[in-house]
């Protein structure tokens, strides 16, 4: 599928801004797996934005794996040459991840994962005994078996609060008990050339016979604030937003459709540095651009709002029975339609439905395709997204953006190759009690 046209645009991307789209560009021939690099597993890699990530930055990934047959399809898509276990992690054995990853206990460099979040997320329940919780525990009995030189958790920062904070403590414990110094830090995915306002709680440890911590969280590389500046639900101003990826720049280039269309075929050139590297490699073929078919009151509501606009701009007898009676101040993402210059809200598995939040086109009358939200997540347009229509919303919306990935990865790599050997603790609202 590469050639020649991989490096095309490569030369437009000003110097210290996306240093991990250059890792992106470089790691393309290696999502086999590349002789002497650092070795990661990737446990519950839904669609594959972490592996993707971790490929990017240069890591020889021997295994992914998740409990959805639906990811494991679009996996082999994508990733032919990078083995994929289709199981049950609460039920799965840490030898049968050894086996398929071809390592013995201690060779591993990376094991890295994204346990299900949704009792966490504050857009959830929020239940501590949510089952989905535990699989944090089977995470570390993996870990503990295996005993990689740097164990990685990705989860939403919601989890720091739940309980007062008793999970946060616990996973701490988790941590020491596996043998592990750990850090805790929430990432902005904007901060990294994502065009979207999608914050991560990354947990980092370092075996402790290696001497190591605190590396592993990458300095910003757009934007003017550092790790831990900027945080969720607070107020961010513009100037804290200057150098982000807009919506226009992500996604301004892609074709127009209507509600319920499919797009195969790219009908324009790509105009800004992020479209253009997003398009690396690619022909006049177009994938996953639909759009998701709206009820005809949906298509009312949106079409009336002008860009910037939500529900509270909406006349009453258009509004959903049960928002006639919201207090204006409630909901306000809900119905909104995008800006072009705005950045995008945090993609959702549910971005096509317009009540959801924040994904209404800036300027047609439609919710986001399938290809604009990959777009928004930072997953490259040759990344082609398999299965039904509810299964690919699943697979974008529930994905760690590429980009935010791989500059995590990159500076992993440096502290596995010796490349970094200490790090200025990272600036963090939460931290361990031991």
């Amino acid at each position: 599928m590469f050639s020649g046209k991989l490096w095309s645009g490569v030369r437009m991307i000003r110097h210290g801004q996306f240093r991990s789209v250059f890792a992106m560009l470089n790691g393309l021939h290696r999502l086999g797996g590349a002789k002497h690099a650092p070795t990661a597993i990737d446990l519950f890699s839904g669609a594959g934005g972490i592996t993707l990530g971790l490929a990017q930055a240069g890591f020889d990934v021997r295994l992914s794996a998740d409990i959805s047959a639906a990811c494991g399809v679009t996996h082999q898509r994508n990733f032919p040459r990078i083995p994929f276990l289709q199981c049950d992690v609460s039920r799965a054995s840490a030898d049968s991840f050894l086996k398929h990853a071809r390592v013995k206990p201690g060779e591993l460099d990376l094991l890295i994962g994204g346990p299900p979040c949704q009792g966490f997320s504050i857009l959830g329940r929020r239940e501590a005994d949510d089952p989905r919780n535990g699989l944090f525990r089977d995470f570390f009995r993996v870990a503990s078996k295996v005993k990689p030189k740097v164990v990685v958790i990705e989860n939403v920062p919601g989890l720091a609060t739940l309980n007062d904070g008793l999970l946060l403590q616990q996973i701490g414990r988790s941590f020491d008990r596996a043998g592990y110094n750990a850090d805790c830090a929430e990432l902005l995915a904007a901060q990294y050339g994502v065009p979207q306002m999608r914050w991560r709680m990354f947990f980092i440890g370092w075996r402790k016979d290696l001497g190591l911590s605190g590396l592993g969280f990458p300095a910003p590389t757009h934007g003017r604030r550092g790790i831990g500046d900027l945080v969720p639900n607070h107020t961010i101003s513009p100037d804290d937003m200057k150098g982000f990826v807009s919506i226009r720049d992500a996604i301004g280039d892609l074709p127009v459709i209507n509600s319920g269309e499919l797009l195969s075929i790219y009908d324009g050139k790509p105009t800004t540095t992020y479209q253009r590297l997003m398009r690396v490699g690619m022909g006049r073929r177009l994938y996953n651009h639909y759009a998701p078919k709206l009820s005809p009151q949906n298509l009312r509501r949106i079409e009336h709002l002008k860009p910037g606009e939500d529900w509270r701009n909406l006349p009453y007898e258009l509004l959903p029975r049960g928002m006639q009676q919201a207090l204006r101040k409630d909901h306000t993402r809900r119905y909104r339609r995008m800006t072009w210059e705005g950045i995008a809200r945090s993609i959702i598995t549910r971005f096509r439905d317009p009540k959801s939040g924040e994904y209404i086109h800036p300027s047609q009358k439609r919710t986001i395709s399938i290809r604009e939200a990959a777009r928004i997540q930072s997953f490259p347009d040759w990344f082609e997204f398999t299965g039904n229509y509810s299964e690919q919303y699943e697979q974008v919306g529930n994905a760690v953006p590429p980009l935010l990935a791989s500059a995590v990865a990159m500076e992993l790599y440096r502290g596995l190759t010796g490349a970094v050997k200490d790090s200025d603790p990272v600036k963090s609202r939460y931290k361990f009690v031991a």
